[in-house]
């Protein structure tokens, strides 16, 4: 059994970028400021961003939810909970085989994307979704968490694991795995909590 753990152990750090929890030391982003009639005045817009850090908590928030209510993730207090991060509501489709399993492992899947609730509610339907999807019109909840990229305006795929307490347990940003790799790769942060 200890060498099946080892070969795991050694399959996953294989693939640092894939662990990376945080490469960039944590910054406050500055705010812009308008220039009107010899007068600063704050943008409307402050870019908020940070990235999720293994062992803090997670960042809260509240969106809307393909049902139209409005979801907090204090809602998930006391269950583990995957958010995945995707810039199209179609990406979350291949992943309706893993959520069940997932939930059978004490995990919950959470899409979020900038779809809105609408058009995220009519993919879940059509492919039989059953997990959470939420909209993120903005971007701003993936900022918070790391998976924004202001050039392009477009949310990086990514996958953060958030503990039974809040906390912050795996944190992979910036790549898309298969579903059968993202169960695995749950499956084995698991083992350590």
């Amino acid at each position: 059994m200890k060498w099946v753990v080892m070969l795991c152990l050694n399959a996953v750090l294989m693939l640092p970028s894939t662990l990376a929890a945080q490469i960039e030391p944590k910054r406050r982003p500055a705010a812009t400021v308008r220039q009107t009639d010899d007068v600063q005045q704050p943008a409307t817009r402050i870019r908020v961003s940070n990235r999720a850090t293994v062992g803090e908590a997670a960042p809260g928030f509240e969106l809307a939810s393909a049902s139209g209510a409005q979801v907090k993730l204090s809602r998930f207090r006391g269950d583990r909970v995957m958010l995945m991060f995707a810039d199209r509501r179609e990406a979350f489709s291949p992943y309706r085989a893993v959520a069940d399993s997932l939930r059978a492992e004490g995990v919950f899947l959470v899409g979020v994307c900038h779809g809105s609730p609408r058009s995220l509610r009519l993919i879940a339907q059509r492919d039989s979704l059953r997990f959470e999807l939420l909209s993120d019109p903005t971007g701003e909840v993936a900022a918070i968490y790391g998976a924004y990229d202001f050039a392009s305006s477009t949310t990086l795929p990514g996958y953060v694991l958030v503990g039974r307490l809040g906390i912050v347990r795996m944190v992979v940003l910036g790549q898309t795995l298969p579903p059968g790799d993202l169960l695995k790769l749950t499956r084995y942060i698991l083992i350590g909590l």
